[in-house]
């Protein structure tokens, strides 16, 4: 009994470290960062537009889950994109702010 019982309090113990690492790791990955600043350096539209529909489903997945720094980040993002593409592109460099209160809230 007693070694059941140690057992027990064992896998407990390991899947409760295992779940603290999982959920310290970043939501969001470097490779979507990386993207995500070509996106605002470069002329590539369709790869942007691609991004704007990506971060559409990230601000929604966001908002059910009750994240509304993270959401309201997402938006902040997505407005800063859609500006990029379709208006004056010689504004200062909004990627340097966007960015990192995207990954400061999510």
């Amino acid at each position: 009994m007693t070694v059941r019982r140690k057992l027990f309090i064992l896998t407990f113990l390991v899947l409760n470290c295992f779940a603290d690492m999982v959920s310290s790791k970043p939501h969001y990955h470097s490779s979507f960062l990386k993207e995500l600043k070509k996106c605002f350096q470069a002329e590539d539209e369709d790869k942007c537009k691609k991004i704007i529909i990506l971060t559409e489903r990230m601000q929604l997945r966001e908002y059910y889950e009750g994240n509304l720094k993270c959401q309201t980040s997402i938006l902040g993002l997505q407005t800063e994109l859609i500006r990029n593409i379709y208006f004056d592109k010689e504004k200062d460099n909004v990627s340097g702010k966007t960015i990192p209160s995207l990954i400061k809230n999510c």
